[in-house]
């Protein structure tokens, strides 16, 4: 592949790169102990010249507000993000900073349509690249099996198509969603990392230094589908059950038989995170060949984990993706960082979060850079998340069923001799836990975690910042639907 012409700038200030790797949780990442090889570069990078974290938080279970706490360094109790359509103001964004104050140039590239359409973070940067999946339909005029509420088997969508006043381009509709992966609107072809990557130097190509910019990569997001050259741990009877997973009706989707085809998913889930590695490494190959990457701030991390129906150690619910609960799984994630011209590798085994990275970039962009830290002054990090909100009329349950599953859910980490310690909670429940690793969650006989948890969230709510709100735009069909195809509950 040609390398771009680039065109270098006298403007020596240090240039800024956040890669979120959406969805990769650091259990299943090899440079964190997991027995299969999912990561090999990130491994390599972490021993050569970078700083491994190996005790990172996600400030969020979801992308909206997990970005908008990377983007702010607000905390989900104080910027209050929390819907599809919620609304963070600019001012407060690091990247829109960067821009306005600071004179750089700045981009968003990702196929995540939470952050570049349905809320307004993709806003805030100078040039936005994504989603590019947009076709659920051949014939606009014609019904499409997304118009349809409720459960829809071809024979239900077949009587509907007939009585349409465009009954033939309803049943090619029908055909079309029937045919294209996930209905069109997500084929994992066209959303693979390397496409975004493509358009990031397309676009570093025609600008000079400095610059700043997000790409956020779904590559392990559902619907989990590696090229054939990553898919290393799955077969076709691991396609088949995802595919059972992906059209059991929603009664269905609580069952035991459920939650056993789901937690039988992961050597899919390993072969995309494999994939996410191998675009990453790309990536930096290219800006090394640029010569831009020795004055780039380069942070590689996720937004959030993914669940595959672990259990709960708060309630009676099982985990899902991330859609509720504050679990390991969903929390901890993997955390690599470069900072401009640094040399050596590092390991840091005390708590981090990320909300510290709008800190971290001024800190970068003042004189000594080597304070940059994601371990809080504070000596505790904060994670939360109120998903599911009662009534969560979008739980397929009974009203008496539903409970185990609402939120908020909350946590906060503290260091002590022997790991971490996390105190947790959801409404009434709570939970004390040491961690050690990705792998052990040992609870430990506490009954001060509600007591620990209220008096930092309660802080928390004294110092409330006025910089979000769950604001009402207004989503269009295609966005509404893109949303849906990624398994968020509607």
């Amino acid at each position: 592949m040609p390398r771009p012409n680039h065109s270098v700038s006298n403007d020596s200030r240090p240039n800024v790169l956040l890669i979120v790797l959406d969805s990769v949780r650091a259990k299943n990442c090899s440079t964190y102990g997991y027995q299969r090889e999912t990561t090999p570069f990130l491994t390599d990078f972490a021993e050569e010249t970078a700083t491994l974290y190996e005790q990172a938080r996600a400030p969020s279970i979801h992308s909206i507000a997990s970005h908008a706490s990377i983007f702010s360094g607000y905390h989900v109790e104080e910027h209050q993000v929390t819907e599809h359509t919620s609304y963070l103001n600019p001012s407060a964004n690091i990247f829109h900073k960067l821009s306005q104050e600071h004179g750089y140039s700045t981009g968003m590239f990702s196929p995540n349509v939470v952050i570049t359409e349905a809320s307004n973070l993709g806003e805030c940067f100078d040039t936005k690249v994504g989603p590019k999946r947009t076709k659920f339909r051949i014939f606009d005029e014609g019904l499409s099996p997304m118009d349809i509420e409720g459960e829809v088997d071809a024979r239900r969508f077949l009587r509907e198509a007939l009585a349409h006043d465009k009954p033939i381009r309803s049943i090619l509709n029908g055909l079309y969603s029937n045919l294209t992966p996930h209905g069109g609107s997500h084929d994992p072809s066209s959303e693979f990392g390397e496409v975004y990557v493509d358009e990031f130097f397309d676009w570093l190509s025609n600008r000079g230094s400095p610059w700043a910019a997000c790409l956020n990569l779904m590559d392990a997001h559902s619907p989990y589908a590696p090229e054939p050259r990553y898919n290393k741990w799955a077969n076709q009877e691991h396609v088949e059950l995802y595919e059972d997973v992906q059209n059991a009706s929603k009664i269905e989707s609580f069952s035991d038989e459920f939650w056993e085809k789901l937690g039988s998913l992961e050597p899919l889930y390993d072969g995309c995170i494999r994939q996410a590695d191998a675009v990453v490494a790309n990536l930096v190959d290219r800006l090394k060949d640029m010569g831009e990457y020795e004055n780039t701030l380069l942070v590689i991390t996720s937004d959030h984990g993914e669940a595959f129906g672990e259990k709960s150690r708060l309630s009676e619910a099982r985990l899902r993706g991330h859609s509720w609960g504050i679990g390991e799984v969903q929390t901890h994630v993997p955390l690599l960082v470069k900072r401009p011209h640094q040399e050596n590798s590092e390991t840091v085994k005390d708590i981090a979060t990320l909300t510290q990275f709008a800190q971290v970039v001024k800190k970068t962009l003042s004189d000594d850079s080597s304070v940059a830290s994601f371990v809080p002054d504070e000596d505790q990090v904060i994670a939360s998340t109120y998903r599911i909100k009662p009534p969560g009329d979008e739980l397929p349950l009974s009203e008496s069923d539903r409970e185990p599953y609402f939120g908020p859910w909350r946590a906060v980490y503290r260091d002590d001799e022997m790991g971490v310690v996390k105190y947790a909670t959801r409404r009434d429940n709570t939970g004390t836990f040491r961690i050690r690793d990705t792998g052990s969650l040992e609870e430990i006989e506490d009954t001060d975690a509600a007591t620990v948890v209220e008096e930092v969230f309660q802080h928390l709510r004294d110092g409330v910042q006025t910089v979000g709100e769950a604001d009402e735009r207004e989503l269009t069909e295609d966005v509404e639907n893109k949303l849906a195809d990624l398994g968020y509950l509607r």
